[in-house]
């Protein structure tokens, strides 16, 4: 269900920069020496550590926070032996919580994420490494070439990786915003289904009043998409990038011919609709 309502919130020009301000308390280091993908015992009894956290207070206080109802259960556990490799989940990103909507997707799976190098350096940022955060490195290309490595390995071994394509996070925004062609490129090079995932919104009533004051989250499973391997690589990436975008608009309740589809995947080009 589409549902907008403006919340009084100012949306930046560009659609993949942010708009989250965060407070600076620690300096990183994300150069090539860190472990973006650590398989240490320390760190996969963190991960352990998280799960149990999660499933018995994190999850069911967000859900009831938020308000949050799931639809198109059925989309994923028909498809359980598809993603017996590894998958890539993807959602539109639209408030601080919503990685923590998506893990209910895929429990008992846990999920790494490419995270805003910011983030980290915030009072967040050793709950978003807890969580599967992985640093985006900036100005370093040795750095990059490491994080992709990780990346690239993590879908190998066959684990779940999720991105937030649109680059940034909106608050409350209703609309999807142009996709980065970065994730259907890895899609593509290790063929792994995208589990296409969208958050829209409701307005709040009853009960739900008593938490926040912002719209309920109404949460969204597509059926997957696979890498079409009759293209070449190019046309591989362009098509997946393309039927990504449709859905995601069409689980949103957004129809092609709504001028808040914006077929434009230039994020140069992209208008905010509120």
């Amino acid at each position: 269900m589409y549902y907008k309502e403006d919340l009084g919130y100012v949306y930046p020009k560009r659609s993949d920069e942010h708009m989250l301000v965060v407070k600076h308390i620690r300096d990183t280091h994300f150069d090539e020496k860190y472990p973006y993908y650590d398989k240490s015992f320390k760190a996969k009894l963190r991960r352990l550590s998280f799960f149990l956290l999660y499933n018995l207070l994190v999850w069911p206080v967000c859900k009831l926070a938020h308000g949050v109802k799931v639809y198109g259960k059925k989309n994923y556990k028909k498809h359980k032996r598809l993603f017996k490799n590894g998958a890539i989940t993807i959602a539109n990103h639209v408030f601080m919580w919503d990685f923590l909507c998506v893990l209910s997707v895929v429990r008992p799976h846990l999920l790494h994420f490419p995270a805003w190098k910011t983030n980290f350096e915030g009072p967040n940022g050793p709950l978003i490494k807890l969580a599967g955060g992985i640093p985006i490195p900036v100005d370093n290309f040795r750095a990059m070439a490491k994080f992709k490595s990780a990346i690239n390995q993590i879908l190998i071994e066959g684990k779940w990786l999720h991105f937030f394509p649109e680059g940034s996070m909106w608050n409350y925004y209703p609309d999807i915003r142009p996709l980065k062609k970065a994730v259907f490129k890895f899609a593509v090079e290790h063929n792994k289904p995208i589990i296409p995932i969208t958050m829209s919104f409701r307005k709040r009533r009853g009960l739900y009043k008593l938490f926040f004051n912002k719209p309920c989250v109404d949460l969204h499973i597509g059926e997957p998409l696979i890498p079409n391997m009759e293209l070449d690589k190019s046309e591989r990436i362009d098509d997946l990038h393309k039927r990504a975008y449709h859905i995601m608009q069409v689980m949103n309740g957004i129809d092609e011919n709504s001028p808040t589809y914006n077929k434009d995947q230039n994020i140069e080009n992209y208008k905010s609709t509120i």
